[in-house]
């Protein structure tokens, strides 16, 4: 906040000092950063305004997202079960125990594919977060973000001028996905991600994650990070 409301009066350098953030230093001394990390007992919902232990939550996404994936308040599991519509079929069930139990969540394909997904996300930085997730599907492999790189508007993609003809088959599935997500179309089905034959492991877990990108944003980022630590 630039503005004071005692601005030109006697009380105008006490609201200065209330309004300063505790352990702020002005300018010129250096940049600060605060130490603090959240615990899951910092973000329990029960500290939350909306909080009704009557009621259910009544948004439609929480406000804490991010720091609760940070402490593990909500587990993979937990997202991917609310992502997916809470029941998905005994046949992806199992193919998604390989994500919670086997391995930790790889976000990103390469050091490449990260890169060029935040290059690319900033440039169109109008793009809407489902669009961003297919824009993390297209930009994995080379084969396929060389098809695309030239129909990305700030609005979506142009997915009707492009040519798939000569696409590796392992990779027409994350193409199939990006769009779907992007457009909402039928155009991969649960069915077809439980299945090996169509949907390589890797191909896989990209669309997984771009699933839980378009619902929860970057937010979910966390999740590898959490992996890693």
């Amino acid at each position: 906040m630039t503005r004071h409301f005692m601005r030109d009066t006697p009380l105008y350098q006490m609201e200065q000092m209330m309004m300063t953030p505790p352990h702020f230093k002005p300018r010129g001394h250096g940049l600060r950063r605060s130490g603090f990390r959240y615990q899951a007992k910092d973000v329990d919902c029960e500290y939350c305004m909306n909080y009704s232990r009557r009621n259910l939550c009544p948004l439609d996404q929480c406000i804490c997202l991010g720091e609760r994936i940070e402490t593990g308040a909500l587990s993979l599991e937990e997202l991917l079960r609310d992502c997916l519509n809470s029941k998905p079929k005994m046949s992806l069930w199992r193919r998604l125990a390989q994500l919670l139990y086997q391995q930790s969540l790889q976000f990103f394909r390469t050091d490449e594919h990260r890169r060029r997904w935040m290059h690319w996300r900033t440039r169109y930085h109008r793009l809407s977060q489902r669009n961003q997730a297919a824009l993390f599907l297209l930009t994995a492999y080379d084969d396929i973000w060389r098809r695309v790189i030239w129909k990305v508007e700030d609005n979506g993609f142009d997915f009707d001028s492009v040519r798939l003809a000569g696409i590796q088959p392992e990779l027409y599935s994350v193409y199939q996905a990006a769009k779907a997500i992007s457009i909402g179309s039928q155009n991969i089905t649960i069915a077809d991600l439980a299945s090996r034959e169509l949907v390589t492991d890797e191909a896989f877990q990209l669309i997984i994650c771009a699933l839980l990108l378009a619902k929860y944003g970057n937010a979910i980022s966390n999740l590898e990070r959490k992996g890693d630590s």
